[in-house]
């Protein structure tokens, strides 16, 4: 601390970039701090970034919460969360010029995911986190080195000692830490269970799936909100190692239609599906809702670019002689990119696709027999989804969920009917027969769509060249603060809108520096190229086996996992995309 405190003497009041001069390490009673990037500006955005380590020994978190890697992910979250709670506890925020004198943490959603904030090996815990140093004075500032040392040496310590040591936490907090291993280790049994017994989805009973609003995730506040009980003929209960059991509705395997009145559930049962891809926070009220890994949200997205996708399973030859083969388009429509979604996300690896009625194209999912009756059959190039479906899962097993409530047609498909009806959820699927009849097959098998798209060399180029200025930077990586899911990636603006499963601001990041790793190891290997299924799944497996750390982030401690179909959905919004066909 010494140290620290005579670096700050020498640098204050002199001219704010001096800030530089504090990169380094520096050693605490109980810790070390590190800084590993200095912004030579007050209140410069992004900030300073930083990070301390603690001896595991020391913090003394009980070797339980560690055995597994679920149980470190629970952990990891915890500490983030609480360093950020004694954040808005201990510090004073934005006490200097410009905003600056304030510490900050990556952006936190519901969702437990995978983040280079916190790291844990077997003998040290590293936290990342950013620091705007604090500035006084008129012009670009001078170091406030008096406010830097109560932050650096009073602020930090106090949040340090609340954050990390495991004997200094209350009984409640204790309690909380326990409850985010057991929420990680509840799920992964869920899991087994699922893929032992063919289940799509599991939500548990007292499950509570209302959210705060369109733009908050938090749980609602509303006291009236009914908590979730499975029909008894969907019920499954999952046994636990500790000897409890865990009761809930599974969906098996096959077609799903969730129907209902309108503002009875629907949509919001799906929004939970969705994202029971990701474990939930203790409180979310979604912890044990559990959703097949591979689930992809599809909607129609009128405007996207699409390259080189094999949609003629769904739309023919189009009328103005467009090859739908091999479709291309810097401005599609609802049902085209409908159906390029769904053969991208196969191709990525997804068998298990999800549709909303209301965000969906219309014409692609059905057509009517008063539209038939008007418009000659080999007038129509679409060949809807509704006659497509069974064909998808039995052809290619393909399972998919949708919600209907004015396309009564997805009903005559569906081996599971549920009825959602002052958010209570039955089963219909008896009734559904008995009013409807059998199940109605295909009447044709579904054409192939095998993809044999390759990704060229030159991809995912990071350069970005400021055309007024006439200015060119190696690399510009950016996400836009006022438009949560668009990501600047050298010269291609990513608008990721429409993939719903992104859950936090920091996976769209990690998106753009997965693209750069990609295009690194494209000009190391030097070999023939390869599909992009091929490249997601190798970078997924070596971020499994050396962390969020191999994408070289120029902002470490900034980053959250996203999955692999986020990144293909993103990869192939891209408008620079080049694809080489195979054959």
């Amino acid at each position: 601390m010494q140290t620290l405190k005579a670096v700050l003497d020498a640098i204050a009041d002199q001219p704010f970039h001096c800030v530089q001069q504090l990169r380094g390490r520096y050693v605490f009673p109980r810790f070390e701090l590190n800084f590993i990037r200095m912004q030579g500006s007050p209140g410069a955005n992004p900030a300073s970034i930083a990070f301390v380590n603690i001896a595991l020994a020391d913090a003394k978190i009980p070797a339980l919460f560690l055995q597994s890697a679920d149980a470190k992910l629970a952990v990891a979250d915890f500490l983030i969360r609480r360093f950020r709670s004694g954040i808005d506890r201990f510090a004073q925020q934005n006490r200097g010029k410009d905003g600056s004198g304030s510490f900050n943490t990556i952006a936190l959603s519901q969702k437990m995911l995978r983040r280079d904030s916190v790291l844990l090996d077997d003998s040290t815990i590293q936290l990342r986190f950013s620091v705007s140093l604090p500035a006084k004075g008129r012009g670009g500032g001078v170091v406030d080195a008096e406010q830097a040392w109560i932050m650096l040496a009073h602020e930090l310590t106090t949040i340090v000692d609340a954050t990390f040591f495991y004997p200094h936490y209350d009984p409640q907090a204790q309690a909380l830490l326990r409850q985010f291993v057991e929420v990680q280790q509840t799920r992964a049994e869920i899991i087994r269970f699922m893929q032992q017994h063919g289940l799509l989805v599991f939500i548990a009973n007292g499950a509570k799936l209302p959210r705060h609003s369109g733009v908050d995730d938090r749980p609602t506040l509303d006291d009236s909100v009914k908590a979730f009980q499975a029909p008894a003929t969907l019920q499954v209960t999952i046994p636990l190692p500790d000897g409890r059991s865990l009761s809930g509705m599974g969906i098996k395997q096959g077609i799903t239609c969730i129907t209902g009145g309108g503002y009875h559930g629907k949509s919001t049962l799906m929004q939970a599906i969705l994202a029971g891809v990701y474990a939930h926070i203790p409180g979310d009220g979604r912890e044990y809702v559990v959703t097949r890994d591979d689930a992809f949200f599809i909607r129609a997205e009128e405007g996207r670019s699409i390259r080189n996708v094999d949609i003629s399973a769904f739309i023919s030859d189009l009328p103005n002689g467009l090859k739908t083969t091999d479709f291309s388009s810097d401005n599609a429509s609802g049902s085209t990119s409908q159906a390029a979604a769904i053969v991208e996300a196969i191709d990525s690896g997804s068998r298990l696709l999800l549709f909303d009625e209301d965000t969906c194209a219309t014409n692609f999912l059905v057509r009517d027999e008063l539209i038939k009756k008007i418009l000659d059959a080999a007038q129509e190039p679409i060949k809807p989804l509704y006659a497509t479906v069974r064909s998808l899962w039995q052809q290619h097993q393909v399972s998919m969920i949708f919600v209907v409530g004015g396309l009564g047609y997805f009903l005559q498909k569906a081996d599971t009917c549920l009825l959602m009806e002052h958010y209570l959820c039955r089963d219909i699927t008896d009734k559904v027969r008995d009013k409807l009849g059998p199940i109605a097959e295909d009447e044709m098998p579904l054409g192939d769509f095998a993809q044999s798209r390759c990704l060229a060399a030159d991809n995912f180029n990071p350069a970005y060249t400021n055309l007024r200025l006439n200015k060119t930077l190696p690399k510009r990586i950016k996400d836009l603060r006022n438009a949560p899911k668009q990501l600047e990636y050298g010269m291609d603006l990513l608008n990721l809108e429409a993939v719903a499963q992104i859950a936090e601001a920091p996976q769209l990041l990690a998106i753009g520096y997965c693209l750069l790793a990609l295009r690194t190891q494209f000009q190391q290997a030097g070999a023939k190229a390869k599909s992009l299924r091929f490249w997601i799944d190798w970078l997924e497996s070596e971020i499994g086996e050396h962390g969020l750390e191999v994408l070289k982030a120029d902002y470490p401690g900034y980053l959250s996992m996203p999955r692999k179909y986020e990144l293909a959905a993103a990869i192939n919004r891209m408008r620079s995309l080049k694809l080489i066909r195979e054959g």
